[in-house]
């Protein structure tokens, strides 16, 4: 509160400062001073855009980015089928097999394939 305070003291003085100073301008420059700054507020307010469709249009950029994002970036990719992904868990179960050779299967099945080109060929 009293940084606020600060603040509100400081703008006064100056506020008390440019008022004395431009009590001492010359009349016509006082005129055309004043002349210029509501010519300047005019015109301000001619261009001036109201908040509102600023924030529509920030949302619609914001939105707009979102959708082309969730577009762009796979959200849930197919995970790579392994071999013991293939194989059904039932069989496994209730298979005789030893657990090692189904996770050996790559080596198994690249056995297998080596094994037919030898046949083949």
């Amino acid at each position: 509160m009293t940084d606020k305070h600060n603040e509100q003291q400081f703008v006064s003085r100056i506020r008390e400062a440019l008022d004395q100073s431009a009590e001492q301008l010359a009349p016509g420059v006082r005129s055309r001073l004043s002349r210029m700054r509501h010519e300047a507020a005019a015109l301000h307010a001619e261009r001036r855009v109201p908040r509102k469709s600023w924030r529509w249009a920030a949302g619609l950029v914001a939105a707009s980015a979102v959708a082309v994002l969730m577009l762009m970036l796979p959200i849930n990719r197919p995970a790579e089928k392994t071999p013991l992904a293939v194989i059904d868990d039932m069989e496994i179960l209730a298979s005789s097999d030893p657990l090692e050779i189904y996770e050996d299967m790559e080596f198994y099945s690249w056995l297998s394939d080596l094994e037919n080109d030898v046949q083949n060929s």
